[in-house]
């Protein structure tokens, strides 16, 4: 029996599911009635995700269209932050779409399939998940940083409280904002629909007795600050085409580091003023590969982000005391820790007034 003669038996329980009723060709095309294999596959479809979902899932599918991951503005927004052109047919616009297109995700790769940066793949037969895998779907993609963190897979760093203790997944806090807001985002912590530690953790805001350290830090620090611990940081990403034409990424090795700053999101919605930083991937010689200075403006955006790292812990070594934190310079992100390329694009969000001893 060939492979495609399979299907049937492997899916056997797909026919009777609420897609599998739908017919193979309503969604992939090709002629189910021919009798011979070539002529009822010409034309087929392997991923239909684009133009079939939407004519069952019409509201979900109008806002995805605006997702971060339909669009990939995030990544846009990050390279004109640096002066970089992305019109069509420049040298950074070939780069974005050789390296940063590839990461888009369709609606059958997350609920059906593995994504294609990872190589693609039925998760679970044809079976449609409405929840998508947290391990063969968002840690496939999210594994280096995110993943390794939430999972406790960095050598020494314990796993995220939610995991350990609830085994919460992704879509446990994500659900809602995976499929867009309805409109288009630079960032993830831009959409309204992003969720926030006090919607479920709202006793801490409203009753902070017996707490001296919500008392008098709630407002002021992200709530990371006291309670995430060491995470990844990359430096020096550099993209190119190898020798066998393929697009290849090289980086320095990743740091594991902790390191507090000045909030560059301070508004209503986050309005601490310390939070937790993470280095981006990325230096200002990233895309030389296709052409000199392609960020012209590298240094008006600032190489250290806004950071939520999945490594929660109730008790880090910053919260064991008072004077844990107080006057520990080690902590903060200081000139010190800067490289001297990338001064300037950090110089709003270096911290250079620090608390103070407690009893000083």
């Amino acid at each position: 029996m060939e492979v495609w003669e399979k299907v049937w038996v492997k899916d056997a329980d797909f026919l009777l599911s609420t897609h599998g009723k739908v017919g193979c060709v309503i969604c992939h095309g090709g002629d189910s009635q021919k009798e011979d294999k070539e002529l009822a596959h010409a034309g087929l479809v392997i991923d239909p995700s684009d133009g079939n979902c939407e004519t069952c899932h019409k509201d979900i599918a109008e806002t995805h269209d605006f997702s971060l991951h339909a669009t990939l503005s995030g990544f846009k927004s990050a390279l004109e932050a640096r002066g970089g052109s992305i019109e069509e047919g420049s040298p950074l616009d070939t780069a974005f779409e050789n390296h940063c297109q590839e990461c888009h995700t369709s609606c059958g790769q997350c609920h059906v399939s593995r994504p294609d940066e990872v190589e693609g793949g039925l998760v679970s037969g044809h079976k449609f998940r409405e929840t998508p895998s947290t391990q063969y779907n968002c840690v496939a993609c999210h594994g280096s940083r995110v993943g390794a963190e939430y999972l406790g897979q960095n050598a020494g760093i314990p796993a995220d409280v939610h995991w350990t203790q609830e085994m919460m997944l992704c879509t446990d806090c994500h659900s809602e904002e995976l499929h867009g807001s309805g409109e288009v985002l630079d960032s993830r912590y831009h959409n309204p629909d992003m969720v926030k530690c006090e919607d479920c953790h709202e006793d801490v805001w409203t009753n902070t007795e017996g707490n001296p350290q919500h008392e008098q830090h709630l407002g002021d620090l992200s709530c990371q600050v006291c309670h995430s611990v060491a995470y990844k940081n990359c430096y020096g990403c550099h993209v190119a085409i190898d020798v066998e034409g393929m697009p290849c990424r090289t980086s320095e090795p990743s740091v594991m580091q902790f390191e507090i700053g000045y909030n560059p999101l301070r508004s209503s919605e986050r309005p601490y003023k310390y939070v937790v930083l993470r280095h981006v991937p990325t230096c200002s010689g990233t895309c030389d590969f296709y052409g000199d200075a392609l960020f012209p403006d590298f240094n008006a955006a600032s190489t250290w982000k806004y950071a939520t790292p999945h490594n929660i812990q109730l008790h880090t070594p910053q919260n064991e005391s008072c004077d844990a934190c107080h006057d520990n310079t080690d902590l903060f992100l200081t000139e010190e820790d800067i490289r001297a390329e990338e001064k300037e694009a950090n110089k709003d969000i270096i911290v250079d007034e620090f608390p103070e001893t407690v009893g000083k």
